[in-house]
């Protein structure tokens, strides 16, 4: 459920979010290894964490979204002289005036756009992750907010068959530059395919070849979520 307010508070900080500043907020190891190997970003350990209220400084958004709010700003702060790939961009422009304003070119594909509206460097258009328009070696950063975990899935209304997540990571590869980065936001235990909604990080580990990627990190946040509640409820449901 979106209010008004949160709506406005949301959109405002996507408007006003300054890279620098992100830049300062993020420094630093900010994350512990777990014994499985993966990192994880507990509450208590996070830049986000106002200490003297016990409350997260994203102010809007539930505790999902305030975690994709803040791994973004984590990642996508510093893109200079970078060429960017958004895949699913939708309307969440937080990465997109990042990119932007730290000095890199954005560019976005989203399958729910006109299939003749063409993708261009600095532009938006049509595309989805097997089938990106853009010549081999073309990015240095390829990234996607909330949306991997819906790549095995059919477009609503549309006639697309769900990709395969083997057939995606080969795509992506071949339009990214010899030494360039990816970054994925994906929500666990919510919705999408099977792999994110069981949490099976072998599996999604797997999608990445090591002959081909290199310095893989899987990264787990708000699973120790202290001192702060596990998952706060709105305080209102329904309308009066």
């Amino acid at each position: 459920m979106h209010s008004l307010s949160n709506s406005i508070r949301k959109r405002w900080h996507s408007l006003v979010a300054n890279p620098a500043a992100m830049r300062k907020l993020w420094a630093g190891e900010y994350w512990q290894k777990d014994d499985d190997g993966l990192r994880s970003v507990s509450c208590n350990h996070c830049p986000r964490l106002d200490r003297s209220n016990k409350a997260c400084t994203i102010s809007f958004g539930t505790p999902l979204r305030k975690c994709v709010v803040s791994s973004v700003e984590a990642y996508l702060n510093d893109c200079n002289d970078k060429q960017v790939l958004e895949i699913g961009y939708g309307r969440f422009s937080l990465g997109k005036n990042l990119v932007q304003r730290s000095g890199g070119v954005w560019s976005g594909i989203e399958p729910q756009q006109p299939k003749g509206n063409k993708p261009s460097l600095g532009g938006g258009g049509y595309g989805h992750a097997t089938e990106i328009l853009f010549p081999d070696n073309t990015f240095d950063l390829i990234y996607g907010v909330q949306t991997m975990e819906h790549w095995g899935q059919k477009c609503t209304g549309g006639t697309r068959k769900p990709s395969n997540y083997e057939e995606c990571i080969a795509e992506i590869y071949r339009v990214l530059k010899p030494g360039g980065a990816i970054y994925f936001d994906v929500p666990m235990h919510f919705h999408g395919h099977e792999m994110f909604i069981m949490a099976d990080f072998g599996k999604i580990r797997a999608l990445f070849p090591i002959a081909q990627w290199q310095d893989v990190v899987l990264e787990k946040w708000r699973y120790d979520s202290s001192p702060l509640e596990r998952y706060s409820p709105y305080d209102k449901l329904f309308p009066e």
